[in-house]
């Protein structure tokens, strides 16, 4: 009965949400009632963004007057070399501190459990506190330098298409080609390595309803996943239809199928722009399997900006002992446009493993995060973000506060 009125209540926060009279980033693109197409040379977004995104910058980045020259320059790099090549860039430097309590034994619900022979104790801690004073690391670095190219065969119709990450690890995140404008209800084919279409296309990779941290529950999309495939999309008036077939992970026979079907309604009374979405996806490598349903929604009150998802995750594996195990996840956020250059965030993580085996227990985990986010110009954005998790307690790493700075320029 708790777990089913937690589910309620994180759902009744997304609702909440969405029902206030309300993309880079999601939250951009729904406050200018634009697609990820309408942004990124990845239909689906992420990576490299279009000339819309240069050309148009200060009205869709909003940010101040307050540099002079600088944030108005007579000339700059667009990224455009000519009307066939094209390229990006990404880098993120950022410090993280994070506070984490040490925890005893002592702690452990039921008290101390019995010492296991050649293993350490175990620690707990506690998974209710906002604040906690005791800092376990502070660490500075690059945590992402990516390059993109873009090389359009035919203009509008055929490009070829690569984004490089440097830092902090080498690899080639997406290479693909891409055909574009060719079939009905602006239709495009695409072949290759690159992200997979499911859901939320979130900057922050530790969202439960991405990657997770610290262990946390997760849907397991987000910028460090993407296979080899074909995806085939169309996009007729304010629906987007996407459907993908990869690869899956290594050694799988069969493959993963991931799709998202969304609107972008504009002009809507009232609250301007509305996102509706759902998305899907399997994938059974030998011995499991995993499958994914979500919805995802948000629409926008004057400088106000809302939107959340909520995923149902299925797993079959050894892991498992071969039973199906639940689990919920949910993902609501809020953004307010004050002076009309200053974005302050507010995001809500919350993730449910409801599986009802003997040798489980409850694994409700939560993330509360606030921050800022101004552009000061079109290639620089420093970030501010205060970030609270309590998850099990006998896992201290999902139990911390973390104060996150970083300075993040692109183009």
């Amino acid at each position: 009965m708790r777990n089913v009125t937690r589910r309620i209540r994180c759902l009744a926060v997304v609702l909440i949400l969405w029902a206030v009279p309300a993309f880079g980033e999601p939250y951009l693109g729904l406050r200018e009632g634009m697609k990820c197409s309408a942004c990124h040379t990845n239909v689906t977004g992420g990576g490299k963004r279009t000339d819309l995104v240069a050309t148009h910058a200060r009205d869709i980045l909003r940010y101040p007057n307050f540099f002079g020259k600088f944030t108005n320059p007579p000339e700059f790099f667009s990224g455009e070399i000519n009307q066939y090549l094209a390229i990006g860039s990404d880098l993120r430097v950022s410090n993280t501190a994070t506070f984490e309590d040490k925890g005893s034994p002592q702690n452990c619900p039921g008290g101390a459990p019995p010492p296991v022979p050649g293993q350490p104790p175990v620690n707990c801690v506690d998974n209710n506190k906002v604040f906690r004073g005791r800092l376990e690391t502070d660490e500075m670095k690059v945590t992402q330098f990516t390059l993109y190219g873009e090389v359009r065969l035919v203009p509008d119709m055929l490009t070829a298409y690569i984004d490089q990450r440097f830092q902090p690890t080498t690899d080639t995140r997406e290479a693909f080609g891409l055909l574009y404008g060719v079939l009905p209800w602006k239709g495009f084919v695409k072949a290759g390595r690159f992200y997979l279409p499911y859901g939320l296309q979130l900057q922050d990779n530790g969202a439960f309803i991405r990657e997770g941290t610290s262990g946390s529950g997760n849907t397991g999309f987000g910028f460090d996943l993407q296979e080899s495939g074909g995806e085939f999309g169309v996009e007729p008036g304010p629906f987007s239809v996407v459907l993908a077939l990869t690869n899956g992970p290594p050694d799988d026979r069969d493959l993963r199928v991931t799709g998202t079907l969304s609107t972008m309604l504009t002009e809507v009374p009232v609250v301007r722009n509305v996102l509706l979405g759902t998305s899907f996806s399997r994938v059974g490598p030998p011995g499991s399997q995993t499958t994914l349903f979500g919805f995802f929604a948000g629409t926008n009150l004057e400088r106000l900006t809302v939107l959340g998802e909520a995923d149902f995750r299925s797993d079959k594996n050894e892991v498992t002992d071969g039973e199906t195990v639940g689990t919920f996840l949910c993902y609501g956020e809020a953004d307010y446009l004050f002076f009309d250059w200053l974005n302050v965030k507010a995001a809500i993580d919350y993730a449910d493993n409801e599986a009802n085996l003997s040798n489980r227990v409850d694994n409700g985990q939560n993330r509360v995060s606030v921050g800022l986010e101004p552009f000061l110009t079109r290639y620089l954005q420093p970030r501010l973000f205060y970030r609270v998790s309590n998850g099990v307690k006998s896992t201290p790493a999902q139990n911390q506060n973390v104060l996150l700075a970083e300075l993040h320029m692109l183009f």
